[in-house]
């Protein structure tokens, strides 16, 4: 039988939280006494009243102060807490319609020799207007790491989450690439479902981005050295599409100086990926060092 390791990091959003583990229990609870080891939360904000809340609703989950130097660091702070065959990680903004165990236990079946699960995401509704994103998979090829089952043994074999990324911005990325290159074995799991609400683009979640795209083009040169004009201007009527398509008119006024700064961020990354310097500079002014 199965045995998964539950870890969701949180950095203090106490309500999201709350509506995932509902749906969690809700949804999949004969699932869960049969294949959770453990249910961990991890929170970069930890308090006493969430952690209360959380002890009150839902007695069997684990909820403990993270390290507070972002997601790659937390979730691997939240997966040293168990030894199960295998890691479930989910974000904290998400919440289940269905058993998502149970999808997942199917599939651990179907494919004996898969060592990594990518779940689907979905979002809620419509998009609102082109300000707003989430992190969309119904194809598979992405590995968002809000919804990813993967054994334990091989999240360890390729370094966990690598935690010199502050934010949460390509460290699932880096981590796909290097599954990748060890040959991991990666199936897509279109019937292990999670749901992402739409969420407005704020100038530091842009900022953040940015810094990122600097982080992990100078982990991986050969990242950098495909970088062309190309894949700004790709970029930039990628923008434009969502912005029409999601009805540009809708978004508030006020948020006009951020869709501003959202459509300069391509010719930045860009400034980033071809020059040097620059991206050096964001790499060793942002990056986590060891703590």
């Amino acid at each position: 039988m199965s045995r998964i390791d539950i870890v969701i990091p949180c950095a203090g959003r106490g309500d999201d939280l709350m509506r995932l583990l509902s749906s969690l229990y809700a949804e999949c609870a004969a699932s869960i006494a049969l294949h959770a080891e453990s249910i961990t939360v991890t929170d970069d904000r930890y308090t006493e009243a969430l952690r209360e809340r959380v002890r009150t609703a839902f007695p069997s989950v684990r909820y403990v102060a993270g390290p507070a130097r972002g997601p790659a660091v937390n979730r691997n702070h939240g997966a040293s807490f168990g030894d199960a065959q295998w890691v479930l990680f989910l974000d904290d903004d998400c919440y289940l319609i269905s058993d998502l165990l149970q999808a997942y236990t199917r599939r651990i079946e179907a494919a004996p020799q898969a060592e990594v699960f990518e779940g689907a995401i979905h979002a809620v509704g419509d998009r609102p207007n082109g300000n707003h994103h989430a992190p969309l998979n119904t194809t598979g090829g992405y590995l968002w790491s809000c919804n990813l089952l993967i054994q334990r043994r091989v999240f360890d074999a390729v370094g966990r989450f690598d935690e010199e990324f502050p934010f949460a911005c390509l460290e699932d990325c880096d981590l796909m690439d290097r599954l990748k290159a060890r040959h991991a074995v990666i199936v897509f799991a279109d019937d292990a479902v999670v749901y992402h609400p739409w969420r407005s683009i704020s100038e530091r979640e842009v900022s953040r981005a940015i810094i990122s795209h600097a982080i992990y083009g100078q982990k991986h040169p050969e990242f950098v050295a495909g970088w062309n004009v190309m894949h700004l201007l790709r970029a930039l009527r990628g923008r434009a599409r969502l912005y029409r398509l999601g009805r540009f008119s809708s978004i508030p006024w006020t948020q006009y100086r951020t869709v501003g700064f959202d459509f300069i961020a391509p010719v930045v990354v860009y400034a980033v990926m071809r020059v040097a310097p620059l991206r050096r500079a964001l790499f060793d002014r942002y990056r986590n060092r060891p703590a």
